[in-house]
């Protein structure tokens, strides 16, 4: 099977989640357009709600109208929030609550509540919130208000953590430092100094200024390279393939995957064509030959974090051993994605180690196909394994993928379309 053709990914979800999530501390209304219809974006249209925000619309098509860090909640009765299952939710919640008036109980589902939520409250402590968790997890209780300023390594290399500490830093008495060792996605501070914020990047030092935030009149979510990644990875590993991915995000934290794969001997061009207030155009990769192995150094991993599933899958149908150092940030996503990988490429014939924070994979791989794949109630898993489907030549179902509507409703539909091409 070959993949040929154009499409144009939904919204992307980090940026649409931190979209809404800053309304609750900026001024103003706006008009979004592209915004992410996924469950954890969702959620946070669910959250801004709960604390009196207004949201209107449906789809992609939204009317936000921003509370100015004044909640409707300020009193001494605990405002229970539900996160669903969305850890980013919560970790970037945390940040934008820790700074305002109120007591504040943040939960989840079971899946969530399994997830560690201590590293994300320890630096909102340092900045004088009182904040805590049940036994290092959800549900956190947050009572907000009278933060300082602090300065803060990021030794996680998670953009949510710095997130966190960039939403609680708006609401702080001073400044404060985010001094990041290898660089993480810049979603947050690029919508802090879009909506007249000062957030200010001297490498490897970012510095965040309190102040208030105005929502601009519209605003347009480009498409989510990481959705995109995985029609565009298939192309890499299918022959006589082609596929162009439309109106996509391309900011520098987030394009490592295209470079991995370039490097791997696909066939990539890059076309910008917009750099404000995110860097958005048009990404094609094209068949060319078999994929070599090559070895993912830690400073790439923050670019291509939510990529590695699919880059895994890659690994597998190239000749070598893949090596992708120092991935432990998957252990702490919505699932454990570093085991997750494991088995389910495993489970495809695959030659795969999970060492410390080392993750291998050898190939080419000859493929295994079971009849039965469960996606494990993970999006990203069973994407891969329709992908993996696809490139194998068969045909399977793939039990638990409607977990795909979450963050790519389309996601089938766009699939046969490329496959008639």
């Amino acid at each position: 099977m070959a993949l040929r053709g154009e499409f144009t990914p939904p919204g992307d979800k980090s940026i649409s989640q931190r979209l809404v999530l800053i309304s609750i501390l900026a001024h103003g209304e706006m008009s979004v357009s592209g915004l992410s219809d996924s469950d954890d974006v969702r959620v946070s249209l669910e959250i801004f709600r709960a604390l009196g925000g207004e949201a209107h619309g449906c789809g992609s098509k939204w009317t936000i109208k921003g509370l100015g860090g004044q909640t409707a909640h300020q009193g001494d009765e605990p405002l229970d929030l539900n996160c669903g299952g969305s850890s980013a939710a919560m970790r970037l919640l945390s940040g934008v609550l820790a700074g305002l008036p109120g007591l504040y109980v943040l939960d989840g589902d079971d899946h969530l509540r399994r997830r560690p939520m201590e590293r994300v409250i320890d630096p909102l402590r340092q900045m004088g919130a009182r904040a805590e968790t049940t036994s290092g997890r959800c549900p956190l209780t947050i009572r907000g208000g009278g933060l300082h300023g602090i300065e803060y390594v990021n030794d996680e290399n998670s953009a949510q953590l710095k997130g966190a500490v960039i939403f609680a830093a708006l609401s702080a008495g001073s400044p404060s430092r985010v001094i990041e060792p290898i660089s993480t996605r810049d979603h947050t501070e690029r919508l802090v100094n879009a909506f007249g914020g000062r957030a200010t990047l001297n490498p490897p030092c970012l510095e965040i200024m309190p102040g208030r935030l105005e929502l601009p009149e519209t605003f347009s979510v480009p498409g989510d390279l990481s959705a995109a990644a995985f029609f565009l990875t298939g192309a890499a590993i299918m022959p006589d393939s082609r596929v162009t991915a439309r109106n996509i995000v391309l900011s520098g934290s987030r394009i490592g995957f295209l470079k991995v794969l370039d490097r791997m001997g696909a066939l990539v061009s890059i076309s910008l064509e917009q750099e404000k207030p995110e860097p958005t155009g048009s990404v094609t990769v094209e068949y060319a030959g078999p994929l070599k192995a090559t070895e993912i150094a830690p400073e790439e991993v923050p670019s291509l974090i939510d990529e590695m599933p699919i880059l895994s899958l890659a690994a597998a149908w190239a000749k070598g051993t893949t090596v992708f150092r120092r991935v432990r940030e998957l252990r702490f996503k919505d699932v454990d994605r570093m085991m997750a990988v494991k088995h389910q490429l495993g489970a495809l014939g695959a030659r795969v180690r999970a060492e410390n924070d080392d993750l291998s994979v050898e190939g080419p791989t000859k493929p295994i196909l079971p009849e039965f794949l469960d996606a494990a109630r993970d999006q990203q898993m069973a994407m891969m394994l329709h992908i993996a489907l696809a490139a194998s030549g068969a045909g399977r179902p793939v039990q638990g993928d409607e977990v795909m509507a979450g963050s790519y409703p389309n996601f089938k539909q766009d699939l046969a379309a490329l496959s008639a091409g």
